[in-house]
């Protein structure tokens, strides 16, 4: 599986944690837009986290961010979803692994390797301290320090993408692809 298709398949997961946070009444946003994106409705799924994210429920209106966040990353719209990704973060939404992954890759596509570094690195803390159900999966944390190595590589801090390359060759050595990365990094 590529790395974009490994991305959607962990947004997929993080929609189904919205899903089942939004469960409840019939007329209820966050709901009815999780189903949305469930579809691939991504504009029904803007509208409904729209209405989501006016609420004067301050948790609902997170949620409702969170919601708007997943349904522009699936649109492409990296910019937005990132804003909406920070709001929901602002307004008191749990921050988990994925979300922080989807965050790092939103400030990757908009060229903020500096942000999605930190993003990233907050995500990879959280998977290291995790546990039971919270416990990412392995190709999720594997995505996010190939992910880490870029970051560092496009602000052109060799030394730590140096390091880095090599942690995670230590871990995954069949990695073909960054072992032509650690090669180009050992030419810098």
């Amino acid at each position: 599986m590529n790395r974009k298709n490994r991305n959607r398949v962990f947004a997929a997961a993080l929609v189904c944690a919205l899903a089942a946070g939004a469960a409840g009444g019939c007329a209820n946003p966050d709901k009815e837009g999780a189903q949305a994106l469930e579809e691939g409705n991504y504009e029904e799924a803007v509208e409904q986290f729209q209405q989501a994210a006016k609420s004067s429920d301050t948790g609902e209106a997170a949620e409702g961010y969170r919601g708007l966040g997943m349904a522009y990353y699936e649109m492409e719209d990296y910019e937005s979803a990132l804003e909406a990704f920070r709001q929901a973060a602002d307004g008191g939404a749990q921050q988990t692994i994925q979300t922080y992954n989807l965050m790092g890759i939103c400030a990757m596509q908009t060229g903020d390797y500096g942000a999605a570094l930190e993003y990233i690195q907050a995500g990879l803390a959280l998977a290291d301290s995790a546990t039971g159900d919270e416990v990412p999966h392995p190709d999720l944390v594997k995505e996010m320090k190939y992910n880490e190595i870029i970051c560092y590589e496009e602000q052109a801090d060799w030394e730590n993408a140096k390091a880095k390359a090599s942690e995670y060759l230590s871990e995954y050595p069949d990695d073909e692809e960054v072992q032509r990365e650690s090669q180009f990094l050992e030419t810098r």
